[in-house]
């Protein structure tokens, strides 16, 4: 692509043409069905190490990466560049694919002069489709409400909780308890008794998702905040107890959905994004094995239900997680890797457990039970000041716990990290199913809200916006909760 090219490609226009003259060539079967997998923040590095350690944990290879063999499998890469950066947050990116138009970094759902969006929830609605949203996160976190929710703030928990009541959104598994309850809301509503009041069943178990009733719409909440990191529930009895999987909340809702001619879904491994924000390859890796299970379960039901469109993908990179070379001939980076497949607790537990001054005993101690890391007492005397923020490094934005807990344990896992924030990666997309075709080649966040429409046989175009350099009063995510 020449450089005129390039430029017009970073503005969607010719990207967008170019997606439209693949639809009208292929003439071929619609999907009735959708199902869209997001790995939020997951880079080519977390994919490739999470890869690797499924065949030393599991003695098989991930289930994405093999299916790219497939000659029936498109595959693209995708510019995921918000209104206002090349950088996006979440929330813009779930709004990209969930309205067509690219919108600044924080806001869900509307422009930032203040317009709101039509979603996918609102337009394929008014069409008969059934819904759903399946996440890790709190179900009113900003991935899943860029497909169903307009709110100027990501931080709008409350609101967007309202909003799905709003819109009868058929299916919402995930965690956030919080924002339904009348004892933890801000203005004290009841709105588990809402949604009760709707039709709806409200689940808060495995078990009771198991028995729910397949003629009601679901609202299942299975914890307060974010579900537990995969690690964290696999080495404690009650969370398995209690916490369904992601593969086990994607094989419910299909179940459900299946009753539906016509459903999209949006199935979310959101807590990769949260591992990789606190530099954790354990807590990242773990639960990108985990949406991978859920992928196969989503393969599984296209197997049976071939009408169904499969859309795998991430949002954004983040820290960009790579492999170090170690050793003489690089030999000891496989060991390396190994080393994490006997960690127990994710980095959020074990801070928990140091609080801002542990001694270097205790920080030694902690690390060992969680890792198997029997860290030396200079390093752990090194590490010691950032957990009460007194440390201090080159490289500013790493200048705090979670980057250097990353840093140390680099040396026991072999795992580098760029900082604990977003990037900018082009992010890679695999398609699968009637209409797949759309998504070939290098192509725009953007496209993925139009494609749905046209090979669905639906007209309708959101506003767009012109990328603006920088935009005020920016809702941040707030990272800090991960750890």
């Amino acid at each position: 692509m020449n450089r005129a090219g390039l430029a017009a490609a970073t503005t969607g226009a010719v990207l967008h043409e170019g997606s439209q003259a693949r639809a009208a060539a292929n003439d071929g079967p619609r999907p009735e069905k959708i199902i869209h997998l997001v790995s939020d923040g997951m880079s080519m590095g977390t994919l490739t190490c999470a890869d690797y350690l499924s065949q030393i944990m599991r003695k098989r290879s991930l289930v994405w990466p093999a299916l790219l063999d497939r000659p029936d499998v498109v595959n693209a890469l995708m510019n995921m560049r918000s209104l206002n950066s090349y950088v996006t947050d979440s929330a813009a990116a779930s709004t990209s694919w969930g309205t067509g138009s690219r919108i600044s970094n924080g806001a869900i759902g509307m422009l930032p002069d203040g317009r709101k969006l039509k979603t996918l929830a609102d337009v394929f609605g008014a069409e008969g489709w059934t819904r759903g949203l399946v996440t890790t996160t709190e179900i009113t976190h900003a991935t899943p409400a860029g497909f169903a929710a307009n709110v100027p703030k990501r931080s709008m928990a409350n609101e967007i909780a309202v909003q799905y009541l709003d819109r009868k959104i058929e299916v919402l598994l995930g965690g956030g308890r919080k924002y339904f309850s009348s004892t933890t809301r801000r203005d004290r509503r009841d709105l588990l008794a809402g949604f009760r009041l709707k039709g709806y069943a409200t689940v808060n178990t495995a078990a009771e998702l198991e028995k729910a009733p397949i003629n009601k719409p679901w609202l299942g909440l299975f914890a307060d905040g974010h579900l537990p990191y995969t690690v964290d529930r696999e080495n404690s009895d009650e969370l398995k107890k209690d916490v369904p999987t992601l593969a086990t909340l994607a094989k419910a809702a299909l179940k459900k959905l299946n009753r539906s001619k016509n459903f999209i879904l949006q199935i979310e491994g959101g807590r990769v994004d949260h591992g990789c924000h606190t530099c954790d390859a354990v807590a990242a890796f773990r639960d990108q094995i985990s949406f991978d299970d859920a992928v196969q379960v989503c393969l599984d039901y296209q197997k049976a239900h071939p009408e169904t469109l499969i859309v795998i993908t991430t949002d954004h990179g983040n820290g960009n997680p790579g492999l170090n070379a170690a050793g003489g001939g690089y030999v000891m980076s496989p060991v390396l890797l190994k080393n994490i497949s006997e960690a127990t607790a994710s980095f959020s537990v074990m801070l928990g457990k140091m609080g801002k001054t542990p001694s270097t005993a205790q920080i030694k101690e902690i690390i060992k039970d969680g890792t198997g890391y029997e860290v030396s007492t200079r390093k752990a005397e090194m590490f010691a000041p950032f957990l009460n923020k007194k440390g201090d490094c080159l490289y500013g934005a790493m200048n705090n716990p979670v980057c250097q807990f990353g840093q140390l344990m680099g040396n026991h896992w072999g795992i580098g990290w760029s900082g604990a924030s977003h990037t900018g990666d082009y992010v890679p997309l695999t398609a699968v199913g009637p209409g797949a075709d759309r998504f070939r080649g290098f192509i725009n966040n953007t496209d993925v809200f139009h494609n749905y429409l046209a090979l669905t046989g639906i007209d309708f175009k959101n506003p767009t916006m012109k990328e603006l350099v920088a935009a005020p009063d920016v809702d941040e995510e707030r990272v800090e909760e991960y750890a």
